[in-house]
């Protein structure tokens, strides 16, 4: 999935988060047990290292919407 205003997307596999630019994978984020918050705590601070700017609370729906279902203060799965 896309994230907004950036070249960067998200891509949920088995057991980590994939931040890819260009297809290639940049980084990847554990999210088994670990709710919301924290996982976009973590991509937000990537890419602040990297030097983009996005709006924490746009990246944090961008990565709910990878996880149907899922409450915004409940693990994730």
């Amino acid at each position: 999935m896309k994230i907004a205003g950036t070249q960067y997307s998200l891509e949920k596999k088995a057991q980590a988060l994939e931040l890819k630019k260009a297809g290639r994978t940049v980084e990847q984020f554990k999210y088994k047990d670990r709710i919301v918050s924290e996982v976009t705590d973590e991509v937000w601070s990537s890419l602040k290292r990297k030097g983009v700017t996005v709006n924490k609370d746009a990246l944090k729906d961008t990565i709910q919407g990878l996880f149907p279902g899922v409450r915004r203060h409940g693990p994730l799965k």
